[in-house]
């Protein structure tokens, strides 16, 4: 499989994105240039990142992974409408279905980990 250029896209740390995305990647006997992008929480760094990872496309050639953690709709659709990379919505993946099974919204709300790290429990 042919080495590719990574981003980890997200809206808080990254630090979500990066250890799913890599818990995915270590199933493939590939090697991938990592690029993390924290704080990607406005529409202007949106269209930042969607130049960088299309400019990553035009060198190398292939598109790039893209794992993102966007909790913004605005934002996350910025980046999967105008990338040319692969993009893997992590919290889409989860939360959708699940709003469907309990039957409410999630509450969209950038940086909830935090709250689970601050916890007695954690």
């Amino acid at each position: 499989m042919p080495n590719r250029t990574v981003f980890f896209v997200s809206d808080s740390t990254g630090i979500t994105a990066e250890t799913f995305g890599n818990s995915i990647l270590n199933q493939f006997a590939t090697r991938s240039r990592h690029v993390r992008r924290p704080f990607v929480d406005s529409a202007d760094k949106a269209h930042q990142v969607v130049r960088e990872i299309n400019h990553v496309a035009e060198l190398e050639g292939r598109r790039p992974i893209v794992f993102v953690t966007l909790v913004d709709r605005e934002v996350l659709s910025i980046v999967k409408t105008h990338s040319q990379g692969l993009v893997l919505d992590l919290f889409g993946t989860f939360i959708e279905p699940l709003e469907a099974e309990f039957g409410i919204t999630s509450s969209h709300r950038v940086g909830r980990f935090n709250d689970v790290a601050k916890s007695q429990e954690y």
